[in-house]
């Protein structure tokens, strides 16, 4: 057990000193002053429309992870599910040595209601894959956009072989979700789309108002490198950085964008404190 925690800790430190590292590189070619002055012409309107999406994304995220829990008799209230949401994404925002969001959620629900932690993680596993397949789907769909036609047609392979290789995984290793598949990918769809709504949003609060598709593919990209850094802190702003020796577009707004983001991701993830401070009371859906 020692050892189990031990690995935890190194693995989170690893990923704090990969953020805090790409963060002095990008810094370092993009002072953050002029970062700072970006955001001092922000239009309030549209980063407010945009928490408002991004909340909207959590919200729909909940949904997902209920339907999974759904398909093992595993009935929580929509409300306790949306609690227990927030306050994992609390556990993985402000606590990355200690115990994660999904390991917290394991532990918690394996203790209040006996569920098998074994099944507990295979729901919170698909549940995430489905977010990486529907992340993975709308980079080749943008992608179609930016290469010519005659790539069109391996796109359109890539993408179908993705879906029908997951689908046939989730198939072999987890037969609970077949029936769920479609259903939670389509959610994980509107999920992704609400968050580049989201980053689009800040985008055109900081001044910008073109070259959407690249900046999407980039913002999607940075979505799945993520697991390298902490909270995906630092990948992101070096992704854009990187991307703007190749594309045509503004490197310092795509980073000040980017930092936004993680700022209204950091205020979502404060209020599940909250729920931990007036002790969270799981209730099941009442038959």
């Amino acid at each position: 057990m020692e050892k189990s925690k031990l690995k935890k800790l190194l693995i989170n430190a690893v990923k704090i000193l990969v953020s805090v590292a790409l963060l002095y590189f990008v810094f370092k070619k993009i002072p953050f002053r002029d970062v700072a002055q970006l955001w001092s012409t922000l239009h309030v309107g549209y980063v407010i429309l945009a928490a408002i999406f991004f909340l909207a994304s959590q919200v729909l995220s909940t949904k997902r992870l209920e339907f999974y829990f759904n398909s093992n008799d595993f009935n929580l209230s929509f409300r306790s599910n949306l609690e227990l949401y927030f306050l994992g994404m609390f556990y993985n925002f402000f606590i990355p040595g200690g115990i994660g969001g999904d390991a917290y959620k394991v532990y918690i629900l394996n203790k209040k209601f006996g569920w098998g932690a074994k099944k507990i993680t295979s729901a919170l596993f698909n549940d995430r894959l489905s977010g990486l397949l529907a992340i993975c789907v709308l980079i080749l769909v943008s992608a179609a956009f930016l290469f010519e036609i005659q790539w069109l047609g391996l796109i359109i392979v890539l993408l179908l072989a993705g879906i029908a290789f997951t689908y046939f995984l989730t198939k072999k290793l987890f037969s609970t979700y077949t029936g769920i598949f479609f259903k939670t990918f389509s959610i994980s769809i509107i999920i992704q789309l609400l968050q580049v709504i989201c980053f689009i949003l800040i985008m055109k609060g900081l001044g910008m108002n073109d070259n959407f598709t690249i900046y999407t593919v980039t913002f999607l990209g940075s979505s799945v490198l993520s697991l390298i850094s902490f909270a995906g802190i630092g990948v992101r702003e070096m992704l854009f950085l990187q991307a703007s020796k190749y594309f045509d577009f503004n490197a310092s707004i795509s980073v000040s964008a980017s930092l936004l983001f993680t700022v209204i991701t950091a205020f979502f993830s404060f209020f599940g404190i909250l729920f931990q401070l007036r002790k969270l009371n799981l209730k099941l859906t009442e038959k």
